[in-house]
């Protein structure tokens, strides 16, 4: 039996949940690039990968125009729309592809509690970065964990139906 795609609200959703993520890829593309917009002057984003102990490819990767949040974010969206338009490769065992689509999931309430937080942010100096920074990332989150979750259990609900019409 041929394997049938996911249904349509799926293959609707998870691109539109997942297109909250562009801004947050365009900026830090843009500020990986160069770009200053957003950021408070002198932050460097690759000085606080190295101050931070991020390992020394991350801080290359920074300093040669490639953020690797944002290729993550890229990786996550892509992953999304794979699951929700066909089921799984044959050779590839499910996990490997449902595991990151499962974990991915917690940025969620990565996102929520990041749109929390960020509007009462206290730092004496006001942060290396503006208000609506904190909002683009915090929708980037929540669209690829929503688009994530949606992919990912729209593959369950799909075996499970494949499952129950071959036997």
């Amino acid at each position: 039996m041929t394997p049938r795609l996911a249904p349509k609200t799926v293959r609707s959703a998870v691109p539109l949940a997942g297109a909250l993520a562009i801004p947050y890829i365009a900026l830090k593309t843009y500020w990986a690039a160069g770009g200053r917009a957003g950021l408070a002057g002198g932050f460097d984003l690759a000085d606080e990968f190295a101050r931070n102990d991020a390992p020394a490819a991350l801080v290359w990767l920074e300093r040669h125009g490639v953020d690797f949040t944002a290729v993550l974010a890229v990786i996550g969206v892509v992953l999304a729309v794979a699951l929700a338009r066909r089921p799984p490769v044959r050779r590839l065992p499910r996990f490997l592809l449902l595991a990151p689509a499962w974990a991915g999931t917690l940025l969620i309430p990565y996102g929520l509690l990041t749109a929390l937080v960020a509007p009462f942010d206290s730092s004496a100096d006001g942060g290396p970065l503006t208000g609506w920074v904190a909002a683009a990332g915090a929708a980037a989150f929540v669209g690829i964990g929503t688009a994530l979750a949606v992919a990912a259990s729209s593959q369950r609900a799909s075996t499970a139906q494949h499952a129950s019409t071959a036997s």
